[in-house]
């Protein structure tokens, strides 16, 4: 029954069969509390795009998803559908429970690639690849702004309460803090229905220069409604959240998100990153209430598993696609940075591929590129 819940609205996309397409899976978390369809938006439409322009060297991905509502439990069968099922590699939207999922595919010598890892297991797994930040770079980097480009100094900090957010909170943004000698306040956020004015003013109680939200995109458009309720102004960073931006731009102007992906608007896009972004936005037309930054992700992720599937010359095995993934050494992320597989872009994460960040500020309803380009938190990590 678990496993029936678990891939019960599992689908097949790109136009093709497993016989002759690329047998790609898709892991999301698609179901439950913590459901974020804003991430299962991105790929598939990033598969489609890929099918209509030729495919891979002339073969169309053939994308298998898989939902789960973010728990163990349900990776895990959705680890063992996509073995069953024989896939050549499995991509990843979000999914807080996936650990559980990497041994069962390791096993398999299938690899496992996404844009952000979502646990110490993924992030230090030899048969993993993440083409995005390191998922403490989004807790240590607006660390770093605060402190350094703000020159501001404590920081109150809220996540979502689940093992991974706890995780990364240890051992990115308090170091990082400590070593920046930056003020510092952590709490977080039941997964199901949080009370956001509750959360804001606990948040708010100590007076802190800064406020950094992370979480879904509904969990920011609502702690930035709380915080505008409550009266708050000072800086406020809205992890890698942008929908909030629409949602509510009265209280979204002058608000900070970051991200390792160029932004449209940004007017320090390279040229080349911004004709990327216009595919993206093209691809992205018929779901548009689904685009956002987890889409953005999911997107950049599987164009840049196209390309990596472009180089194996025709050899789409598990172990010809693990090779070529080990292989990656400056290789430009789609709407995003140079991407290194080499194991030492995070320090004890092998997994990722790149490091820096974006932080952007809502300037008339637009992101405007505060940094100046990408910082990089690691070296605050000794």
């Amino acid at each position: 029954m678990l496993a029936l819940n678990a891939c019960g609205s599992s689908s097949q996309s790109g136009g093709s069969s497993a016989k002759d397409g690329i047998p790609v899976g898709f892991l999301n978390q698609g179901q439950g509390a913590a459901a974020l369809p804003n991430a299962g938006a991105g790929a598939p439409a990033a598969v489609s795009y890929l099918n209509e322009n030729g495919g891979i060297n002339g073969k169309k991905i053939n994308l298998i998803t898989c939902d789960t509502d973010g728990t163990p439990a349900t990776s895990v069968a959705c680890a063992n559908r996509f073995v069953q099922e024989k896939v050549a590699v499995v991509i990843q939207g979000i999914d807080l429970g996936s650990d559980s999922a990497v041994p069962i595919l390791a096993g398999a010598n299938i690899p496992l690639v996404g844009h952000t890892a979502f646990g110490p297991v993924q992030s230090n797994s030899s048969s993993a690849f993440f083409f995005g930040a390191a998922p403490g770079a989004y807790t240590a980097g607006p660390a770093v702004v605060v402190s350094k480009n703000m020159g501001l100094k404590s920081l109150a900090f809220t996540n979502i309460d689940a093992p991974p957010a706890r995780a990364y909170t240890k051992i990115a943004l308090e170091p990082v803090a400590k070593a920046l000698g930056l003020g510092l306040d952590v709490s977080y956020y039941p997964a199901a229905a949080p009370n956001y004015s509750s959360v804001m003013a606990s948040l708010l109680a100590k007076r802190p220069d800064a406020v950094l939200i992370i979480g879904p995109e509904q969990v920011c458009t609502g702690m930035l409604q709380a915080a505008k309720n409550l009266g708050y102004q000072g800086k406020i960073l809205a992890g890698s959240c942008s929908a909030f931006i629409k949602a509510d731009p009265a209280s979204a102007e002058g608000v900070f998100t970051a991200s390792d992906l160029y932004q449209a608007g940004d007017d320090k896009v390279p040229a080349d990153k911004k004709a990327e972004l216009a595919i993206y936005d093209t691809a992205m037309a018929k779901n548009e209430k689904y685009k956002d930054g987890f889409s953005q992700n999911s997107f950049s992720a599987m164009m840049d598993l196209g390309a990596v599937l472009k180089s194996t010359n025709g050899d789409y095995s598990s172990s010809a696609i693990l090779t070529a993934l080990r292989n990656i050494r400056g290789m430009s992320s789609f709407m995003g940075q140079t991407l290194n597989c080499d194991g030492k872009q995070w320090p004890g994460e092998k997994a990722i591929c790149g490091s820096g960040l974006i932080e952007y500020q809502v300037k008339d309803g637009r992101l405007s590129n505060f940094t100046n380009g990408f910082v990089d938190p690691s070296k605050y990590l000794g």
